[in-house]
């Protein structure tokens, strides 16, 4: 889904080959897939379907219970998620399928679960493909 119509912006992408070969390049790499498989999972869902999702049911979220659901709080969600990342159309499918997988399961460690495979899956297939605009 790499369509430019579904992109925003210039993709760039972090490249660690600017760096020589060796230990340097060897941690960044391994910093910037630990990042995107362990932090930003754990981060994005506890903001996206942990807060967002109840917030818009109502502003005091230790009332709404996790997972639940109003068509408005899931719609929202799903596309400001998609849109906060370059390829928004990747960004809002994957959203639809976290979120989702929240209202099925009830579970935040689930989505962050779904999540961090995701984001490790897809920082191995950069590493393997060198395309370093999908990171």
């Amino acid at each position: 889904m790499a369509w430019d119509w579904a992109t925003f912006g210039t993709l760039q992408g972090y490249d660690p080959t600017v760096f020589p070969d060796g230990i340097t390049r060897s941690m960044l790499i391994g910093f910037r897939l630990a990042g995107a498989s362990i932090v930003v999972p754990v981060m994005e869902e506890l903001f996206w379907r942990s807060f967002l999702v109840r917030y818009l049911i109502d502003s005091d979220i230790k009332k709404v219970a996790i997972g639940q659901f109003t068509a408005m709080s899931c719609i929202v969600t799903i596309i400001l998620f998609g849109m906060e990342h370059n390829f928004w159309l990747s960004g809002i499918i994957a959203g639809a399928v976290y979120t989702l997988l929240l209202y099925r399961t009830k579970s935040i460690a689930q989505c962050i679960l779904s999540h961090a495979v995701t984001n490790f899956s897809l920082g191995i297939y950069v590493l393997n493909t060198g395309k370093w605009h999908f990171w």
